[in-house]
C-alpha cells in the first residue's frame, strides 16, 4: 500500500451501527484508519433514544473490549459517538443520562458544566474519545431538520451551554465537535435526502454566530460542517464542500482544530457528483475528516482511489491530503495521552 493510500484511509469516519469487529473494520483499520463513529439506526436518530435492544445488548466491557481491539490493530484512534442534550445520546444505559433539554436550559452553568463532566467520564472509560456534540446552531424560524434538537432559541443561552458542555467534556478529557457550521437558521427541507438551502447572507449567519465562538474560545476540537447548501456562497455550495466557509471558520473564528465534513452522501453535499468526487472536493475546501455514512462504506475504496488519483493528477495538492491526515493524527495521539 502506498503512503498516499494510508492516507487516503486516514481521513475518513464511517460509521458503525454495532460493536462488531468485522472485517470491513478490520481492513480499515489496517490500511489506515484512524477515526470511527458509533452511530444510530435511522429510529435511533429520530426518536432520541436508543433500541431496547440495544440497550439490553450493549454492555460497558463490549465498549472496552471492542475499543481496545481497534488501538491494538492501529494504534491511537478517534472514537466518536454522539451526546446530545436535545437530540441522540449513544451511550445510553452505559454513561449518564444527559439532562432534558428544559432542564438543562434551567441549571447554572457550572451545574450543566458538571453534568456534561460526568457523562464524558463515563464516555471515556467505555473507550470513546470524541463526542459529536453539542450543536451550537440556533433556530430563528421553520426549521424541519434541527426543530427540537438544538440547545436554546436564545442565541445568548446558548452560546453559555455550549461553552459549559465543552468545558465539562474537556476537563473529562474527551474531545467534542461543534455543529453545524456555519449554521442553519431557516431551513424547510431535509438536507440529507432533499435539496436544502439555507438563504440568509453571511452577515445574517453572523449573528448566529456566538454559540460557535462561545465554542472555540472553550477549547472545542473539532467543528463539522453543515449539510445545507448556502446561497450566501459564490456559486452556492454546501457546508462541507465550501472554502470559503471552512476559510471563515479558521481565520474569523479563530479555529485551528480538525474541521470534519457531515455525511458525504447528504443529498445536499454530494449533489450530482460521486462519493470520490465530493471526498476530493471536501479535501480542497480544508475540510481534514470525511464522515461516510453506514450504507456509504461498501465504498470507501473507490472514495480512496480517487483522493490518490486526485494527489497524482495534481488535483488535489499533497500538501494538502498531508496536512488533513496530520491533523486527524494528531488529535487521536493527544487523546490517546490525555
Amino acid at each position: 500500500m502506498s503512503s498516499n493510500e494510508s492516507k487516503a484511509y486516514g481521513v475518513l469516519f464511517p460509521v458503525l451501527l454495532d460493536l462488531d469487529m468485522s472485517d470491513d473494520v478490520r481492513g480499515f483499520l489496517d490500511r489506515g484508519g484512524r477515526s470511527l463513529l458509533f452511530g444510530e439506526t435511522a429510529q435511533e436518530y429520530g426518536s432520541g433514544k436508543m433500541s431496547a435492544s440495544r440497550l439490553a445488548s450493549e454492555t460497558l466491557e463490549q465498549w472496552q473490549r471492542f475499543t481496545a481491539t481497534a488501538k491494538n490493530i492501529a494504534g491511537p484512534l478517534i472514537l466518536a459517538a454522539d451526546a446530545d442534550i436535545s437530540a441522540v445520546h449513544r451511550l445510553q444505559g452505559v454513561a449518564p443520562a444527559l439532562p432534558e433539554p428544559d432542564q438543562a436550559r434551567a441549571m447554572e452553568l457550572a451545574e450543566l458544566e458538571e453534568a456534561c463532566f460526568q457523562v464524558a467520564t463515563a464516555v471515556r472509560h467505555a473507550g470513546v474519545n470524541l463526542l459529536l456534540s453539542p450543536t451550537a446552531d440556533v433556530v430563528g424560524g421553520t426549521n424541519v431538520w434541527l426543530q427540537g434538537r438544538t440547545l436554546s432559541d436564545d442565541i445568548g443561552q446558548a452560546a453559555a451551554m455550549v461553552g459549559a458542555y465543552v468545558r465539562g467534556v474537556r476537563r473529562a478529557g474527551v474531545a467534542s465537535t461543534l455543529k453545524h457550521f456555519p449554521g442553519h437558521p431557516v431551513l424547510l427541507r431535509q438536507p440529507s435526502s432533499e435539496v436544502a438551502v439555507v438563504t440568509e447572507s453571511l452577515d445574517q449567519l453572523r449573528a448566529y454566530w456566538p454559540a460557535f465562538q462561545a465554542g472555540v474560545d472553550a477549547g472545542a476540537d473539532a467543528v463539522m460542517m453543515g449539510p445545507a447548501i448556502f446561497a450566501a456562497c459564490e456559486p452556492p455550495i454546501a457546508g462541507s464542500v465550501s472554502p470559503e466557509l471552512i476559510g471563515v471558520l479558521r481565520h474569523e473564528l479563530g479555529f485551528k482544530g480538525l474541521v470534519m465534513t457531515i455525511d458525504l452522501d447528504h443529498r445536499s453535499t454530494l449533489g450530482n457528483s460521486s462519493l470520490g468526487e465530493v471526498a476530493v472536493a471536501a479535501l480542497n475546501a480544508g475540510a481534514d475528516l470525511l464522515l461516510i455514512s453506514a450504507k456509504a462504506i461498501p465504498e470507501i475504496a473507490q472514495i480512496v482511489r480517487a483522493i490518490v488519483a486526485a494527489v497524482a493528477c495534481g488535483a488535489l495538492p499533497q500538501e494538502r491530503l498531508d496536512a488533513a491526515a496530520l491533523a486527524v493524527a494528531t488529535l487521536a495521539n493527544r487523546l490517546a495521552h490525555a
